[in-house]
Order: structure tokens, then C-alpha cells, then sequence
């Protein structure tokens, strides 16, 4: 089965950057809560895959960004002193497989600018469609489920997945599993080699 995965590269700029848990705790979801966050539906969501596994702040030399001060920051209806980053630049890669928007539609989103109680600036937003050969999930699940014994496993060869969307691709392959899976209580644990 061949799909489209547009795959995209931001660039995100926090005049300061708290250590809001919106960020930086299971930083391997930040976009598909951010979609969610901005009203899309769980399902469509599940669509954006993101390949950044590590918040990692730098300044605009590209040098990991250390604390410049301490301020107020709004936490769970408190406020709080807490140490922050001036002007930190955070990557962040995924692909979408299917939500329907385009990278217009890509870009509005970013620019409404906050993630959990941090403000950003879109910096950069890049765009490249990849067609990626993949099996068709409902068939492998099938396959799964025939030779399903306590602790199976099995092998899939994913050949010619650029690299850049390999991540994501094997991302989007386990998310449709679990999904398929959960239908009928069975859990199936997805590992890349």
C-alpha cells in the first residue's frame, strides 16, 4: 500500500522558555497534543506522527541553551518561581498521514503561538511530501492475529523508507496496530531495529 506522508520540520522561538510540562514530559507527543489542544479530534491526531524524541533548547548559535533568570510562571493555578531560557530555539519533526490539512493549514496552526502556558514564535516551517510503501495495516494485523500465541513475534522489513520519515512511518504503523488491536482487547507492542 502506498501512502502520503507530508513530512514537517519547525522551528519554534520562546522569548522564554519555562519547564512547562507541556513541553518537556513525553516530549515524543508534543504535536499530537498541540492538534488536540487546538480541536482536532483524537483520530485525526493519531494522523501526525512526530519523530523528535528530545525537547533539546539551543540558542540561535545552535549551542544548548542554559537558564538566564528566574520569574513567575502560571503552574497548575499557582504561580511559581521558576528558571527560564531567553530566546530558545526547539526542533520539532513529524509527519502527517492523512489529516487532510495542507502545509498552509500546517503553518496557521503553529502560528497561534502556545504550548501549554509557553508563548512561541514560528521560526521556520519546512514541508516535503514523501510516498512511503508500507503493508497494509488491516492485512498485517490479520497476519498478526493468525499466528497470535502468547509473546509472537514477527518480523516486517520496511525497504525503501527515507530516512526522514523512517521514524515516523514505524510510529504510524504501531499507532494503527494498538488502534486496530484495542477494537478487540489485545495489545500488540511494536519495537524498530
Amino acid at each position: 500500500m502506498t501512502i502520503r506522508a507530508d513530512l514537517y520540520q519547525l522551528l519554534l522561538r520562546f522569548p522564554r522558555l519555562f519547564p512547562d510540562p507541556a513541553l518537556f514530559e513525553d516530549p515524543l507527543h508534543v504535536a499530537n497534543r498541540y492538534f488536540e489542544n487546538n480541536g482536532f479530534p483524537r483520530e485525526k491526531s493519531d494522523l501526525v506522527c512526530q519523530s523528535t524524541e528530545e525537547i533539546r533548547p539551543v540558542d540561535d548559535s545552535g549551542k544548548p541553551s542554559v537558564p538566564s533568570g528566574t520569574a513567575k510562571y502560571p503552574f497548575e493555578g499557582r504561580v511559581i518561581l521558576a528558571e527560564y531560557m531567553s530566546n530558545a530555539n526547539v526542533r520539532i519533526d513529524y509527519a502527517d498521514f492523512g489529516t487532510g490539512l495542507t502545509s498552509n493549514d500546517h503553518s496557521r496552526l503553529w502560528s497561534k503561538g502556545k504550548v501549554g502556558g509557553l508563548r512561541f514564535e514560528l521560526r521556520d516551517l519546512k514541508h516535503q511530501s514523501q510516498t512511503v510503501n508500507i503493508p497494509a495495516v488491516s492485512e498485517l494485523y490479520d497476519m498478526l492475529k493468525d499466528r497470535a500465541r502468547p509473546n509472537t513475534l514477527s518480523t516486517l522489513e520496511l525497504d525503501n523508507i527515507p530516512a526522514a520519515a523512517f521514524k515516523s512511518t514505524v510510529e504510524y504503523i504501531r499507532r494503527m496496530l494498538r488502534n486496530t488491536a484495542k477494537n478487540e482487547s489485545v495489545e500488540v507492542e511494536v519495537y524498530a531495529a
